[in-house]
């Protein structure tokens, strides 16, 4: 799908992100999504469902609650945190829930934006957590950081 067609349609499901703005940094592809992106891997699909394309780590639990996100983040060497505000050293992420439900994950940018992988569309940057607040991810559940990894 061409690029101004995804602008349209996350302008639709998004409306704090259609009034912010945001930039398509990569194409749609459907060999990650936004949990896979957030941890840096550009080669799985993370899920909890079962099957031969899903990746999910073996320290968490597959079901789609919230704190199994959390959990998943966790054993990733994530803590919770008190806010979004950049922290040098740090790489932060934005966990979203609809009614309990596991939906999105955001990972901040050095920078201080922060991107997120839309399902099998693109890779966009957007202003803050927020942006994508109240629209088809529901809300923030909560902000994690770990410690950035030396080069």
């Amino acid at each position: 799908m061409d690029t101004p067609r995804w602008a349209q349609i996350l302008n639709i499901a998004f409306p704090t992100l259609s009034s912010e703005g945001f930039q398509i940094v990569a194409q749609p592809s459907d060999k990650y999504n936004c949990i896979a992106y957030a941890v840096g891997d550009f080669h799985n699909w993370w899920d909890y469902s079962y099957g031969l394309s899903r990746y999910w780590p073996p320290h968490a639990a597959r079901s789609s609650v919230i704190e199994n996100l959390v959990e998943v983040f966790a054993g990733l060497g994530f803590d919770r945190c008190d806010d979004d505000n950049p922290e040098s050293g740090y790489q932060k992420v934005a966990l979203y829930e609809q009614q309990g439900l596991l939906k999105h994950a955001a990972v901040q940018q050095p920078n201080g934006r922060w991107r997120s992988k839309m399902g099998s569309g693109p890779l966009i940057e957007h202003h803050s957590p927020e942006s994508l607040s109240g629209g088809a991810y529901g809300e923030v559940h909560c902000i994690m950081r770990r410690c950035r990894k030396r080069p």
